[in-house]
């Protein structure tokens, strides 16, 4: 993680001097507050892990011949086969409503 230091490197490097906080009587902002906290994106994406789904993937090679699917997604896909069996799926592209009324 970089350091307090380094981040005041950058900000001065891309804003230019940081205005001070109180010129002529009025409060400027600067975003100097927000970036004075301190920094939690590593640990939020060390908390939120990725997941299992795209590291199985990753782990198949492109030429294998099985694809790799959820129990969620071989659901939601045995759900639209039933649904297209009897007629009530989604129209092909280019034949929706719309282009009935045409």
């Amino acid at each position: 993680m970089a350091s307090r230091q380094a981040i005041r490197n950058v900000i001065r490097d891309i804003f230019g001097a940081v205005p001070t906080s109180a010129s002529h009587g009025k409060a400027t902002r600067n975003g100097m507050k927000e970036l004075r906290q301190t920094q939690n994106g590593v640990y939020l994406k060390r908390y939120y892990l990725e997941s299992m789904d795209s590291a199985a993937r990753k782990g198949i090679p492109e030429d294998y011949p099985i694809k790799y699917t959820s129990e969620i997604q071989q659901r939601r896909l045995d759900k639209l086969d039933q649904l297209r069996r009897r007629g009530k799926g989604p129209p092909k592209k280019g034949a929706g409503k719309r282009a009935q009324k045409k």
